[in-house]
């Protein structure tokens, strides 16, 4: 795991104090020496917008628990590193549709009488691309909406990144299976109040969220939005395993507040989540009504992202495909020359995702695994035969 020294570029930095307080209570106040910094600049980011935070809440509380989500949400999910973010970034083209920016997702308490001063410290604060795969991170971009409840809760995924200790206890905030009834509900009240918020600041319009998180909570949003609909986008397991492990490596390094897990804690926790996200997700998806869920290939839809779109328009019953295709063929050209990363995968860790990822794999058909299997029954009978002719020779 490679030793990041950037102070600066912290995902709490839009948390409140009493929140804050709480992850360092709930964490035992355990901070690295040399992360110390890192704490410091949160606790005075934090202090500096707690009057901004504390005058949004007085002047639009009322407000913002008045507005109705009327139109029912749309919900892009699937495993982090599966395309979501080049779904979601193309599908708010269409100007019907409202998001969550880098600016609400990071400072969500501030964004509505704020935003214009802290937009620019935010701007600062963020590198212009992501690390992990280049694409553009202004503060207008899309990003995850569990960013947001990060900084609002204390129960989230993403406090694994600044505790690396607990990251295993965070997980248990992706699906909220067996947790007391009181956490959960507080969950839902934070979540729909903050989507309450962003409706009212985008004057009612259909929201469309990317939340890989949300991949283990179909049952709990369905509880709150019985209209809901859901966009599943999968890609190749192998691919996505790599891609993920690059996340690990290359962008939480820049949160950590403790010493992190090692390289192989995090390749057996990727594998693990993973594993448990589509269990959840299999088990639960037959519960969302028919006609307001649609399943996607990642490799089909990079290739014919218009005709992906249409489908998905179409099966959904969403409206202004044809008014916004103009848009949708503008930013797919001002994106043409983008380059995937390129990942390489030992022996095995291969054979590893084939023997645990099987039901994603078998179900959604890729059949490397057959092929992979052969390779590594190649490989395995090439040594013995070294083997045995080593043994031949020193006889």
């Amino acid at each position: 795991m490679q030793r990041i020294t950037k102070v600066t570029e912290q995902t709490l930095s839009g948390t409140n104090l009493v929140n804050w307080f709480q992850l360092l209570r709930d964490n035992k106040f355990k901070i690295g020496w040399r992360y110390l910094p890192r704490a410091l600049f949160i606790s005075l980011i934090t202090s500096l917008t707690a009057p901004f935070a504390l005058y949004e809440k007085i002047r639009y509380h009322k407000k913002i628990k008045q507005t109705k989500i009327t139109k029912p949400p749309v919900f892009i999910i699937g495993h982090w590193r599966s395309g979501t973010t080049f779904l979601q970034t193309l599908m708010i083209k269409d100007q019907h549709f409202a998001y969550v920016s880098n600016l609400q997702a990071f400072m969500p308490s501030v964004f509505i009488s704020g935003g214009r001063l802290f937009k620019h410290m935010l701007k600062r604060l963020m590198p212009a691309k992501r690390r992990m795969d280049n694409m553009k991170l202004g503060i207008y971009e899309p990003q995850e909406e569990e960013y947001a409840l990060a900084n609002l809760t204390n129960m989230s995924l993403y406090h694994g990144m600044v505790f690396p200790q607990n990251l295993r206890e965070y997980s248990k905030y992706c699906s909220f299976d067996g947790l007391p009834k009181k956490k959960v509900a507080k969950w839902k009240k934070v979540f729909q109040r903050f989507l309450q918020k962003i409706t009212f600041y985008s004057n009612g319009k259909q929201l469309i969220l990317k939340n890989p998180s949300n991949t283990f909570r179909i049952k709990l949003l369905l509880e709150m939005y019985p209209k809901a609909k859901f966009i599943h986008i999968y890609r190749n397991p192998f691919d996505v395993y790599l891609s993920t492990l690059k996340l690990y490596n290359d962008m939480f390094p820049y949160f950590f507040l403790q010493e992190p897990y090692t390289n192989q804690e995090s390749q057996e926790f990727i594998i693990d989540l993973y594993e448990e996200m589509f269990i959840k997700y299999f088990a639960e998806k037959d519960l969302i009504p028919d006609g307001n869920l649609i399943e996607i290939k990642y490799e089909d839809f990079v290739q014919n992202p218009i005709q992906g779109l249409q489908n998905i328009y179409h099966n959904l019953g969403l409206e202004h495909f044809e008014e916004s295709r103009e848009n949708f063929n503008e930013h797919l050209e001002s994106v043409k020359g983008y380059q995937k990363n390129k990942h390489e995968l030992d022996e095995t860790i291969i054979e590893k995702i084939s023997n645990r990822w099987q039901l994603t794999i078998q179900r959604w058909g890729y059949g490397r695994v057959k092929r992979v299997a052969k390779r590594v029954e190649r490989k395995g009978t090439r040594l013995e035969k070294q083997s045995e002719r080593k043994e031949k020779r020193s006889e």
